[in-house]
């Protein structure tokens, strides 16, 4: 049986950085994903009713991560921000299907860098892994009605329609309310032109923010 790809232990881009999880960063991921502003789309994550994650919590999560790695059942990486090297968020795929080629992906940054094109930075070099060197036949992206700047990074900047919506598919305790997933999906043929398009606004960013420095 031939032995399947892996994705690196650390990649890295223009301004951010991709680790594998590490206890280095519990503080940081457990205020992160207790934030409300940054979670303020993934209320349903952030169990506000409890005051935020605990410090078990948190280590469990980056344990059962790590064991999902170990085991290439799954995939997380831990964004950093190169200049300070502080927490900037935590993107991956939590199901990664060797035999079918398909992962469901995601990505949650700290509130202060959704602008400014990292979010973008860091989802093309998710993507660029897993169809170019998992060689992935389709990737998953669930969102919510709500949050419109994902689904704007997906049908606009990326030119990917909505697949479907699992309607009632999460029971949010914080707002005691039903949560509709919204189901985007790439293939591997869409890749090259939406790597083109990728590029293109890395890019022109990166030349923005040059003749602003």
């Amino acid at each position: 049986m031939a032995e399947q790809p892996e994705l690196a232990l650390t990649m890295e881009s223009a301004r951010l950085t991709y680790d594998f999880p590490s206890d280095k960063d519990d503080a940081a991921m457990g205020a992160m994903l207790s934030d409300p502003a940054t979670m303020t789309f993934l209320r349903y994550m952030a169990k506000g009713w409890q005051g935020g994650w605990t410090a078990e919590q948190i280590v469990k999560r980056r344990e059962n991560h790590l064991k999902a790695i170990e085991e290439k059942r799954g995939t997380t990486y831990y964004i950093h921000d190169k200049s300070t090297g502080e927490l900037a968020g935590v993107m991956g795929s939590n199901a990664i299907d060797f035999q079918n080629r398909n992962s469901v992906v995601g990505i949650i940054l700290w509130k202060k860098y959704w602008s400014g094109g990292y979010g973008t930075e860091a989802l093309y070099e998710l993507m660029r892994g897993l169809f170019e060197d998992l060689k992935m036949h389709k990737v998953v992206y669930e969102t919510t009605e709500s949050n419109v700047g994902m689904r704007k990074f997906l049908e606009q900047t990326c030119g990917v329609p909505l697949a479907f919506v699992r309607k009632d598919e999460v029971w949010c305790l914080a707002t005691e309310q039903w949560i509709s997933l919204w189901q985007y999906e790439i293939f591997e043929d869409d890749w090259p032109r939406i790597s083109a398009v990728l590029k293109g606004s890395l890019e022109r960013g990166a030349a923005k923010h040059a003749s602003i420095a």
